[in-house]
């Protein structure tokens, strides 16, 4: 089956630069081998709090930016509180073990949250993931997140399992 897409590099050193790129037709060869054609990141995991907390990230991503599409939800529940949120991937981009994601919160109980985009960072690492993430109090959304940018992944996974796979058009240049 012939597919093209464009690829869109995003860079992010003060500017968010992109940079499309056009993809050749993906083989019959290739897709018979079972190789992936497009790049995705899905799974959930609690994450390791000594505290007691409950957080839990679930993603169901897929596509490459500016076509990424998905679902991703988060919970934290502690001592006295409780906070979910849910929305729509609008970015991914997986190099490696890495993905980074970014969505717009469509459902939340945490005031100000909604319709706000957040970012995400997986490191797969077989059943040691890590995870990281960028969002918080922005009282005025002064600090917005730009689609496909997160932080470095400091927080480890309990159980669970994130599944990162890396794709890149062929002829991309990229891979």
């Amino acid at each position: 089956m012939k597919r093209s897409r464009e690829l869109a590099a995003v860079g992010a050193a003060m500017v968010l630069a992109t940079t499309l790129v056009s993809a050749g037709p993906v083989s019959a060869a290739e897709e018979a081998k079972g190789k992936p054609s497009e790049p995705s990141l899905v799974g959930s995991a609690k994450m390791l709090r000594k505290d007691g907390q409950d957080v839990r990230f679930a993603f169901d991503a897929h596509g490459l930016f500016p076509e990424s599409r998905g679902t991703f939800r988060v919970s934290h529940v502690g001592d006295g509180f409780s906070a979910y949120f849910r929305g729509r991937i609008d970015c991914l981009v997986v190099g490696g073990p890495v993905a980074v994601v970014t969505g717009i919160v469509e459902d939340t109980d945490v005031p100000g949250l909604k319709d706000r985009r957040v970012g995400m960072t997986v490191y797969d690492d077989g059943r040691r993931d890590r995870l990281g993430y960028s969002w918080g109090p922005d009282p005025g959304n002064k600090h917005i997140v730009p689609p496909c940018l997160s932080t470095a992944t400091f927080e480890r996974v309990e159980s669970g399992d994130f599944k990162a796979v890396e794709w890149f058009p062929p002829g991309s240049g990229i891979g």
